[in-house]
């Protein structure tokens, strides 16, 4: 063999090092040289000199001259940047022996592999921001330039980790931590930018843009570091031997060096664990609280990140009402199968690999909040919760089975309770969610305060407050004798697919209080649970069922969890409230034992199928309600009895499972598990009691001590609104409650319809988005429909007392389920029905003919009584039959509010037996994709029928100026108005004055408030006319 040509590896890094710096500075340069640097610097908020540095993007993209000589450089360097890749995996696959100390453990070969493909995913995504630019496709270029910036994180942290030598891997962290200091800033500024809209914020964002590029070309060239002793070498292999190479054999495959001898672990190497190295003191009780306050919060950190990442994942479902592909996120919660690889398992369960996922975790799932992109945080999400479960399932696996699990089940089970208060105080928000910032209810800087001094207590934790695993032999046993009989094939299988189970159900049911009430709620007069106190109840059965471990897993106790479930779901009001108890005490009672029982199991298939049962379990009960978006979704159409029955005989089997389990108890634990095991028994036995009491005291607090007042109480006029609020969601993926409490009170609404609000889904974030509202404007609540009722939901908000009100699932043979509440208010005296319904969707013509007609049935049984109907029925103004239009307004007798607006296709508002006063479209911003119609009202004369003659009579429009001051919506969403809500369709609100006999003409003058003759004065522009 002959060598035809080589040369030294840390070429390559050089001539990666060089074309990367030479693209960006020459596009730099470019830009500055051909006179295209106002250019450059000018964005949508400010242009120069206000700003006077270009952004990465605008110098690499945006023009001709810089573009196109950038581009061929960067081209240039791919082949360096592959080669790079290719010769540091190789070098951190097969590290020098010259630069290991002896006795070194062999090279983590699954972290090189892992590292080699996030490379690899890095490159393309740089191609994709590189070459499709911010002016051609801007957010094709955002998705890549965000996913790169991302995946630099995890490549900085594996090459750093990968290097076999101490001291160039602290070189090589250098760039690295600069890289992460830069980020928040860079955020921070890009936030001022795009949010505040403050000019001269993009030049600093943009200045940090370049430091990240100088960090990520310097972490690169670092690793000549590790390229010395390699050569690069292109041989002949035909050619006759003139060189030391004549000892190699010619290969036709693709080989792998074999692992140094002295580097090769023993077939049955047993693991030693890491926390046997302490001094052998115990810690002080005091030290043990403090950990265990720590692993509390972490558990509030995980069930946060955890949460957060079903919320954000389903945020393009909800806005293309079809499968987005973002679902596959689930596939973050999968890291229970990274126990098949050894070299993975060993690194899981060791204590660098608790820090990193605990902090990846924190920063990750919960730092995310500030970033302005959706993706990105559903990115960060994913990472956190993978990270999160790794840090779990780490330390279960490590454990195996021992006692001590049980207080690692009671810390994550306190998490839970925790978090279900903080969503009750913050109105059903988890205010640490990532989804959240300060003006959606966020309080997310406390935290990651919290979450920094809770990873520092873990990081300077004594050895011996960690869980430890069973001794390798009991005392007084003969060697080599078990300790206890392993899991059969069966009780595996069994423990996966209820600890999957248990997950989902403990998410369905443990993740807010009112969830389990609006399974129960059937409407006024009210006949079972409220949110306020019962909800204090709910959270206190959660946190004292952490306390009742004994005997958890018994079949007897499954059997009475599947009893609350059957309660539950099969029965309203107090009777499923208490069933609802019930099995919110048993699913926190199982947890800890639960645990205890799958990390004796094999941990790949267990954890791993575990977690795939709980993804699919997540999915097919989404499909019960969302089966028009799904295909074959009929199949599980409206069935939760299923879902949910399946679910509890899955968790009832895996606990009988894990009770008939042998695990390692008594002797074969270490002294230090008794003394933590009790520790934390005693801690979570104390904090359960205190509270619970706390809960169910701060649950009374939160009961109403004043009655909703409308608006105008002194008149007798009500407004009537309805907005499809599109699950409380945003187009910035943020919640909405806050803001659309402030366009509600803008507007005046004393009666409100909102639709698409059944929130009380994993999908959701079990959310109650009628809180923010109705605690701080005042008002009644009707949730309508439960979320076992299989609808997207309607609710009736209302400042007027609600007297009775009924539910009612309208008739929808083909496609979603429709549902409706029909109720009686008590306005101003005198009893007023409202119907807030949502009839199906476009395609299903027959189902909102159908839905219509039983709509008009209901009204037409009270056809004397004042009405109002606020709903969605998807038709053109004016179509005739099978349209739901005519059928509504003739077989309903409805007037409808407004027959000039052709401009409805959903919402529509009728009335009838009261006279129409005003009429507005509102702008509904960034909130939703529908604009919230509003509609104003005024009761006729105690004794007097109300009849328009004629449509002359019924759409006579006036101005504003012709009509008292209480008949008047108000006026700050004229023209651009405020908050992005305007006034839509005309250029303010339609005014109507009632015909003459109404004797209401001069109602309201000077806010008045007579019936007399007074009320009969008319006025034009103030003028009387009509004495």
């Amino acid at each position: 063999m002959t060598v035809l040509l080589e040369f030294p590896a840390k070429w390559v890094t050089h001539a990666h090092t060089f074309t990367a710096a030479l693209a960006f500075a020459t596009a730099l340069f470019l830009g500055w040289a051909a006179g295209l640097w106002k250019k450059l610097c000018a964005n949508s908020v400010a242009r120069w000199p206000v700003e006077w540095f270009p952004s990465v993007s605008a110098t690499i993209g945006d023009h001709v001259p810089t573009r196109a000589p950038f581009q061929i450089l960067i081209a240039l360097c791919a082949t360096p940047r592959f080669l790079l890749l290719i010769v540091q995996w190789l070098v951190h696959r097969n590290p020098s022996l010259k630069s290991r100390p002896s006795g070194a453990r062999r090279p983590n070969t699954a972290l090189a592999d892992v590292e080699f493909i996030v490379g690899i995913v890095r490159t393309i995504c740089c191609g994709g921001w590189v070459y499709v630019t911010s002016r051609d496709q801007p957010d094709v270029h955002d998705f890549f330039m965000i996913l790169y910036l991302l995946l630099t994180v995890p490549w900085m942290y594996l090459s750093a980790s990968n290097c076999s030598s101490a001291a160039t891997a602290s070189r090589r962290r250098l760039p690295m931590y600069g890289y992460l200091c830069t980020i928040p800033p860079l955020m921070w500024m890009y936030y001022r930018h795009s949010s505040l809209k403050i000019k001269g914020a993009y030049t600093y964002y943009s200045i940090l843009e370049w430091t990240l590029v100088f960090w990520d070309l310097a972490f690169d060239s670092l690793s000549t570091l590790e390229l010395g002793h390699l050569q690069i070498a292109f041989v002949d292999s035909s050619s006759p031997s003139t060189d030391n190479l004549s000892s190699c054999q010619r290969t036709t495959t693709f080989t792998f060096a074999k692992q140094p001898s002295e580097l090769k672990p023993s077939a049955d190497e047993p693991l030693v664990d890491w926390t046997n190295h302490g001094n052998g003191r115990p810690s002080s009780s005091l030290r043990l609280g403090l950990a265990w306050i720590s692993d509390v919060y972490f558990g509030i950190c995980f069930w946060t990140v955890f949460t957060g990442l079903s919320f954000q994942l389903f945020y393009w479902s909800v806005w293309k009402l079809a499968l987005a592909g973002s679902e596959l996120a689930l596939m973050g919660n999968l890291a229970g199968y990274l126990f098949h690889s050894k070299s993975a398992f060993r690194y899981l369960v060791s204590r660098d690999a608790q820090i990193t996922h605990r902090s990846i975790t924190i920063f990750f799932g919960m730092g995310c909040y500030f970033l302005p992109w959706p993706f990105a945080r559903l990115v960060c999400l994913v990472v956190g919760t993978w990270a999160g479960w790794s840090a779990l399932l780490g330390t279960w696996v490590r454990v195996q089975g021992s006692e001590e699990i049980l207080a690692e089940g009671q810390t994550l089970g306190l998490g839970i309770a925790i978090t279900m208060l903080l969503k009750y105080v913050n109105y059903s928000n988890n205010p640490f969610w990532s989804l959240l910032n300060g003006s959606s209810g966020g309080w997310n800087k406390t935290g990651l305060v919290l979450g920094a001094i809770s990873l520092a207590e873990y990081i300077y934790r004594p050895l011996d407050l960690h869980p430890a695993p069973p001794l390798p032999e009991a005392p007084g046993k003969d060697k080599g004798q078990a300790r206890s009989a392993p899991p059969t094939a069966l009780q595996t299988r069994f423990m996966s697919l209820g600890l999957g189970t248990a997950i989902h159900l403990i998410q369905t049911f443990l993740m807010d209080a009112g969830t389990v009430i609006s399974w129960t709620w059937t409407g006024y007069p009210i006949k079972g649970p409220t949110l306020h106190p019962q909800a204090g109840f709910i959270i206190a059965a959660t946190a004292l069922g952490l306390a009742s471990i004994p005997n958890a897993l018994h079949p007897a106790w499954s059997t009475i969890g599947c009893l609350g479930a059957l309660a539950l779901y099969a029965f309203p009001d107090w009777t499923g409230f208490y069933g609802g108890v019930v099995l919110t005490y048993y699913l926190s009672s199982i947890l800890p034992p639960y645990v205890r029982a799958a990390s004796a199991c094999s941990p790949a298939t267990t954890f791993g199928n575990a977690l795939l049962a709980y993804i699919v379990f997540d999915v097919v009960s989404v499909v019960t309600a969302a089966y028009a978006f799904v295909p074959m979704g009929w199949l599980l159409r409206e069935r939760t009895d299923v879902v949910l029955g399946a679910c509890m005989l899955s968790t009832a089997a895996g606990a009988w499972a894990g009770y008939s389990l042998d695990l390692p108890s008594g002797s074969s634990l270490p002294r230090r598990t008794h003394r933590r095991t009790k520790a934390v028994q005693r801690f979570t036995l104390i904090s359960a009691g205190l509270f619970s009491l706390l809960s169910i005291l701060y649950s009374f607090s939160r009961i109403p001590v004043q009655a909703p007042a409308p608006y105008y109480p002194e008149h007798r006029i009500f407004s009537a609104g309805i907005w499809t609020v599109h699950f409380g969601v945003d187009k910035d993926g943020r919640d909405s409650q806050r803001r659309m409490r402030d366009l509600v009170q803008g507007m005046e609404v004393d009666v409100l319809g909102l639709l698409e609000t059944d929130l009380h889904r994993f999908v959701y974030g079990n959310r109650d988005l009628t809180r923010v509202m109705a605690e701080e404007l005042g008002y009644y609540v009707d949730l309508g429909p439960g979320p076992n009722k299989h609808t997207w939901g309607a609710v009736l908000l209302s400042k007027f007392p609600i007297l009775n009100s009924t539910h009612h699932l309208l008739p929808s043979p083909d496609g979603e389920l429709a549902p409706a509440i029909y109720a009686t208010l008590d306005i101003h005296g005198e009893h007023v029905n409202v119907m807030v319904s949502h009839n199906g969707q476009e395609e299903d013509l027959r189902d909102r003919t159908l839905q219509t007609t039983e709509l008009a049935r209901l009204l037409r049984e009270t056809a004397d009584k004042p009405t109002v109907f606020i709903g969605y029925l998807v038709t053109r103004t004016g179509d005739r039959r099978p349209w739901p239009y005519q059928i509504l307004m003739e077989d309903g007798r409805m007037w409808d509010i407004e027959i000039d607006d052709r401009w409805r296709w959903c919402e529509y508002m009728a009335f009838r037996n009261m006279w129409r006063v005003a009429y507005a479209r509102v702008h509904e911003s960034d909130i939703s994709d529908t604009e919230l119609q509003v509609g104003k009202f005024m009761l006729g004369k105690p004794g007097q029928k109300v009849i328009y003659e004629d449509n002359q009579q019924l759409y006579w429009h006036v101005g504003e100026g012709d009509i008292p001051e209480p008949w008047r919506l108000p006026s700050q969403f004229r023209g651009n108005g405020v908050r992005g809500h305007r006034y839509v369709v005309w250029d303010g609100p339609l005014y109507y004055l009632p015909p003459k006999h109404s004797e209401l003409r001069g109602y309201g003058w000077d806010w008045s408030t007579a019936l007399d003759k007074t009320a009969t004065i008319e006025r034009i522009g103030g003028v009387i006319i009509d004495p």
